[in-house]
């Protein structure tokens, strides 16, 4: 199956502007991603509900077909609009990839970043950097997803457009959840910072999204991770 997935890879990965085009990178990440395959709970996170792994498995040759044709047919709306596990299965990199659940991992991360949905604060924590930054989070219909769990980032871009939103801006855009980036807001909407304003996405302001992602791109992805906590407050 590896076999047959990877000239599609190689085809339609350099046509992608928010997937990574290291293919070499992305086997020696995967190794490192793999989670184990158990219920824990993740520490550090006191809200955080249980989060059940399933093994990973391979999904029938149809799922599988039906989501590669749609991926090559136009590979920016899937990635922005199909989640990690449909992405991971169109491209042969499966869930582990994506989601961490090994404690150890998350309190030796070198950046950790936390969203606090109900504070609609960003935590960051790294050797040079101990602070809080205000997020607008995703609003009611377009509420940012993955509360408990732990993500790796995925994709780093200096300047991301969004097929979804009238190819919207998104500077300092780091992946972690599929179509979820943390990334800086446009100088019009950092006045809405510490409420919900986004798509889903976690806002930052330009000078704080720059931070982060200058300390995500000086860590190594494989040594930041990004946890989701608590819950959107009620409009």
């Amino acid at each position: 199956m590896k076999k047959l997935l990877l000239p599609f890879v190689l085809l339609s990965v350099n046509s992608l502007p928010c997937f990574s085009n290291d293919l070499t990178g992305v086997r020696k990440e995967l190794e490192a991603y793999a989670a184990p395959e158990t219920m824990i709970s993740i520490t550090g996170l006191p809200d955080a509900a249980p989060v059940a792994v399933d093994p990973a498995v391979d999904p029938s040759p149809l799922t599988e077909q039906l989501l590669r044709e749609e991926a090559a047919a136009d590979p920016d709306t899937f990635i922005d609009e199909r989640t990690p596990e449909e992405v991971g299965i169109a491209f042969g990199l499966y869930p582990s990839r994506f989601q961490i659940t090994d404690p150890v991992r998350i309190q030796n991360a070198a950046v950790l970043l936390t969203v606090d949905l109900s504070r609609q604060r960003l935590l960051v924590k790294s050797p040079s950097v101990n602070t809080e930054y205000k997020i607008s989070s995703g609003v009611p219909g377009h509420l940012t997803p993955g509360s408990g769990r732990c993500y790796s980032p995925d994709t780093m871009e200096l300047m991301h457009h969004s097929s979804l939103y009238n190819n919207a801006p998104m500077p300092h855009s780091v992946f972690f959840n599929g179509n979820i980036a943390v990334h800086a807001t446009s100088a019009k909407n950092e006045a809405f910072l510490g409420r919900q304003a986004s798509h889903g996405c976690v806002r930052l302001s330009r000078e704080n999204a720059t931070v982060v992602y200058g300390l995500i791109a000086k860590s190594g992805k494989s040594n930041a991770v990004i946890c989701v906590k608590g819950s959107s407050p009620q409009r």
